[in-house]
């Protein structure tokens, strides 16, 4: 594609827009910027930017955006906007910052890594491992670098994790490797129906050729439903099922079945992570491992010495005989069930935040069968309580903020306990991201531990 004096809408300037905004620049495009924020807050974001071929527009995304041969979405601009709406129909292509990446650097494979929860793990996971076989593997995505950030680095292979937002804008990606870890209600509220979430998620797999790999969880009936429908070899993974070829646990280890031969790849107590979410993020690296045909030995060395990402089943600090596990990362019910069942000890939950919506019962039913106390927070608290009071479960505490929720859940438990900060919910209400509500959960809980031990 020629790119030199092409005129491209960049709508959202968050990280991923910015990394979109600077490649576009240096390839000589005109450049239309646009965001909520006002254009005195954005005008300091692109000062790096050739300042004679950007135009930057705040407040919002007016008509003179469709004045483009190409749009490129930041992920968290949907594509059911009407300005989004009117271009399509006047034919301007829209894509997003995966799709651009790709198209700009599309000569090395791609491994991308969906699914409702577990794709920072499996992402960063994969990146170990394909390090410990000695290939370069830029990560980035939805974690860490964008995409589009990370294409003039020198690789074997580019390692995404990918949202269903990002799936949404793209055209041509094409992943030599897909997997799609699981799939539970999420996001509702951008996309409006557990359907249309789904579809966006299959997406990572429809175009991909018949020398292409999808990686499947075959203990998820949504996702297992693809087996035998995609044109993409299949490799499941299961847990739990005696699958004839795919990654499996059989006496202690973890085995790779491929084409008609077994292989133990690493053994069940060489796993440093907690849970059986994490065990499933493993098998699904492995089958990434398996369908790029590396080395069993480096897989196990890398799986052995990996002790998983911030944010999530993160431990924190001891006080008092309690421990603090910052799981802010937990941003929708089904990942904060799956942090729930990953400890036997007493729990004590910090939840509430943003609500995205979804079938609740499922973590009502968590929290009344391994919760001994919850603290609520944010937004959601009133509704969480009203859902959780209405099944009977009373064990609660309302907090204001953070701090006072922490402190109200240091007060109930007690030696043995684990106080559990995953919220099930995103954390738009009080911080700019998960990210930063966890490293102030953090803050908090070691700050407590500083005043017991001065």
């Amino acid at each position: 594609m020629y790119w030199q004096d092409k005129k491209v809408t960049v709508l959202g300037l968050s990280r991923s827009g910015l990394a979109s905004a600077r490649e576009l620049a240096q390839l000589g495009c005109q450049l239309s910027l646009s965001d909520l924020r006002t254009t005195e807050e954005l005008l300091p974001l692109v000062a790096d930017l050739p300042q004679d071929r950007i135009r930057v527009e705040g407040g919002g995304h007016s008509s003179a955006c469709l004045d483009a041969d190409l749009i490129v979405l930041s992920p968290g601009v949907s594509i059911d906007l009407p300005i989004i709406q009117a271009a399509l129909a006047d034919g301007v292509p829209v894509i997003g910052e995966i799709e651009l990446a790709y198209q700009l650097r599309h000569d090395k494979p791609y491994v991308a890594i969906t699914g409702t929860n577990g794709k920072t793990t499996t992402t960063t996971l994969v990146g170990e491992i394909l390090a410990a076989s000695g290939l370069k593997a830029p990560i980035g995505g939805n974690i860490g670098t964008p995409l589009v950030g990370l294409i003039h680095e020198d690789a074997d292979v580019y390692v995404a994790e990918v949202s269903s937002f990002q799936l949404e804008t793209i055209n041509t990606f094409r992943p030599k490797v897909a997997a799609l870890l699981n799939f539970t209600d999420d996001h509702l509220d951008r996309h409006g129906s557990r359907e249309v979430y789904w579809a966006m998620k299959k997406r990572v797999f429809e175009n991909q050729e018949a020398d292409d790999w999808a990686i499947l969880n075959a203990d998820d009936a949504t996702v297992a439903s693809l087996i035998g429908t995609l044109r993409a070899r299949t490799l499941p993974f299961s847990a739990t099922k005696d699958l004839q070829e795919g990654i499996v646990v059989a006496d202690g280890w973890i085995v790779r079945r491929i084409a008609g031969g077994a292989q133990r790849v690493v053994p069940l107590n060489e796993i440093q992570l907690r849970g059986q979410h994490n065990l499933e993020n493993v098998l699904a690296a492995v089958g990434v491992a398996g369908a790029l045909d590396l080395p069993v030995e480096r897989v196990r060395q890398a799986i052995a010495e990996f002790r998983g990402v911030e944010h999530r089943i993160e431990p924190v600090e001891t006080l008092d005989g309690v421990h603090y596990v910052n799981d802010s990362k937990g941003t929708n019910y089904a990942s904060t069930v799956k942090a729930i069942e990953a400890f036997n000890e007493p729990l004590v939950l910090i939840a509430g935040g943003r609500d995205k919506g979804g079938a609740i019962g499922g973590l009502v039913e968590a929290i009344a069968n391994r919760a001994k106390h919850v603290v609520l927070v944010g937004e959601a608290a009133p509704y969480f309580e009203r859902v959780l009071r209405g099944a009977g479960y009373e064990a609660l505490t309302m907090a204001q903020d953070l701090p006072s929720a922490v402190a109200a859940a240091r007060a109930v438990a007690e030696p043995g306990d684990v106080v559990l900060f995953s919220p099930a919910c995103t954390s738009f209400d009080m911080f700019k991201n998960y990210e930063e509500r966890g490293r102030v959960y953090k803050s908090i809980v070691r700050e407590l531990v500083g005043n017991r031990v001065g």
